[in-house]
């Protein structure tokens, strides 16, 4: 099985590749996401289809599992860093999309919310069917695979691609970052020229 540096390697490699400045230049996004469409509910039990519902707000996306002991937590403490800098502009949504839906319902998704201080926010927190999340996931080359455990058990672990992607108000796929470990300020300059009011 592979192990869990192998999920971060890629990222790592990309983060170095985007501090490079070589893909600032939008004719080289990663993805367009225009044609996709996936159909997920908040953590109010709200629906909400990703990405059409932020069209026209630059869109900074994290990946988690609330049960995560290390990485998941530095991502969202990263982002929640990224959100004050940036002092939460209405231009800009923040989005953290779990991969493990089983587990993740809503409630759970809004438990955590409030364990980092985001009642007040409109910061979205994620989830929906296994199928569409599975397919998100691929789409945002996310890799996940359970490493310890099953799905069913209290005792589990999954190995996961530790990301954050940036995506422009035209639903493009900008950057990959290595979400724990990326600082703030490099997320806030790409994120600075691609905001609609800026």
């Amino acid at each position: 099985m592979p192990s869990r540096s192998a999920f971060f390697l890629p990222v790592i490699l990309l983060s170095l590749f985007v501090l490079t400045g070589c893909t600032s230049d939008n004719d080289d996004r990663i993805d367009d996401l225009s044609d996709a469409s996936f159909d997920l509910v908040n953590h109010k039990g709200d629906s909400v289809t990703f990405p059409d519902d932020f069209a026209g707000q630059a869109v900074v996306v994290g990946y988690v599992y609330t049960q995560c002991p290390d990485i998941c937590p530095m991502v969202t403490a990263n982002m929640r860093q990224l959100r004050d800098q940036v002092e939460a502009p209405d231009d800009v949504a923040f989005v953290t999309i779990t991969f493990d839906p089983q587990r993740d319902t809503p409630e759970r998704l809004q438990s955590y919310r409030e364990a980092y201080g985001l009642d007040d926010t409109d910061w979205q927190f994620l989830t929906g069917e296994r199928d569409t999340i599975s397919d998100l996931m691929e789409r945002m080359d996310v890799r996940v695979e359970l490493s310890r455990g099953s799905y069913d058990d209290d005792d589990y672990l999954i190995d996961h691609t530790d990301q954050i992607s940036l995506i422009d108000p035209q639903q493009r796929v900008l950057f990959h970052y290595g979400g724990s470990m990326t600082p703030v300020d490099i997320l806030a300059e790409d994120l600075a020229t691609i905001r609609p009011n800026s």
